[in-house]
């Protein structure tokens, strides 16, 4: 924060398929809180790339509606697995700044990142989970899958959660909070309200909140026609939030015209080979959660 420039001071941190479109939306509700024009500036994403952030004016910009709210939030999934070279360029850019990370049990959010750059065309549209787990293993042993242009194989290695929490923690103390994909998903209003309570703005309110789920992947028949109404998404962001429920009457119809019945399905062997991928990063993130006094993700059971 600057005298000049209204930053945010409430980063979510990632991660991707974990419900960061769902979580910004509820929190952009309350009175308190001035959320981005859009959900991602990317503004810090660069550095996971080893390039440079864009002028400090531009992220500000993204705020130039704030009306002295307590916070001002944006959600840009892909930060978190920049690590601590993003966790101190935050630090830096944003001091005290809040920061909130969900977690997803890797292989569902696995599951779920497959089928979503499926959905966007970002892979062969002929690629079964079996061979695209098998290009993430392959880029991940390589150190390839962090690479910008390798971004859509980054489903498998994207779940190795300790590589980048120790960063994160070491950085941030006690402004970071650790939300689990599962207790919003079975409990989005007591969620949200504990999240309002760790800032120290009013929880009641919450009550009154629409806690629609946000962001769901599907898949579609006609990807041109999915390009363009995700054009049209982006474009229209600031609308939709404002008008949830328009957005969603315009989701169901779309769907109903353009959604492919899914017959995507995880078999055992992938099973097998994600939980052996994933066990000696689940060990040591239930050591990390640990030592940071959070409480452990439900798929952590036994780990460590």
């Amino acid at each position: 924060m600057t005298d000049r420039l209204r930053l945010p001071n409430l980063i979510i941190a990632g991660v991707a398929k974990a419900g960061t479109t769902s979580l910004f939306n509820y929190l952009a509700q309350h009175p308190d809180i001035c959320p981005a024009d859009v959900k991602e500036t990317r503004y810090f994403d660069p550095l996971r790339f080893g390039e440079t952030t864009g002028p400090l004016e531009s992220y500000a910009d993204h705020f130039r509606h704030w009306r002295g709210e307590r916070y001002a939030v944006e959600a840009t999934p892909g930060y978190f697995h920049g690590g601590q070279r993003i966790a101190s360029a935050i630090n830096q850019t944003c001091p005290h700044a809040r920061v909130l990370v969900l977690l997803r049990s890797p292989s569902d959010r696995c599951w779920s990142y497959y089928r979503f750059v499926k959905s966007r065309a970002s892979i062969p549209a002929d690629m079964d989970f079996e061979s695209y787990l098998d290009r993430c293993e392959d880029l991940h042993a390589r150190g390839l899958d962090e690479l910008r242009q390798n971004r859509s194989f980054l489903g498998l290695g994207g779940g190795c959660y300790a590589k980048w929490m120790g960063g994160w923690s070491a950085e941030m103390g006690d402004r970071l909070k650790v939300v689990y994909f599962d207790a919003l998903e079975s409990g989005a209003s007591g969620t949200v309200q504990d999240i309002c309570a760790w800032l120290g703005i009013e929880v009641d309110v919450v009550d009154g909140f629409d806690l629609a789920v946000e962001n769901k992947t599907e898949q579609v028949r006609s990807r041109p026609a999915q390009r363009l109404a995700l054009a049209v998404n982006r474009r229209a962001e600031g609308y939709f939030r404002r008008h949830p429920a328009t957005k969603r009457r315009l989701r169901s119809l779309y769907y109903l015209a353009n959604r492919e019945p899914s017959r995507l399905t995880v078999s055992d062997a992938a099973a097998r080979q994600m939980a052996d991928f994933y066990r000696p990063y689940d060990d040591l993130l239930a050591q990390q959660l640990d030592a940071m006094g959070v409480a452990p993700a439900p798929w952590l059971a036994g780990a460590h």
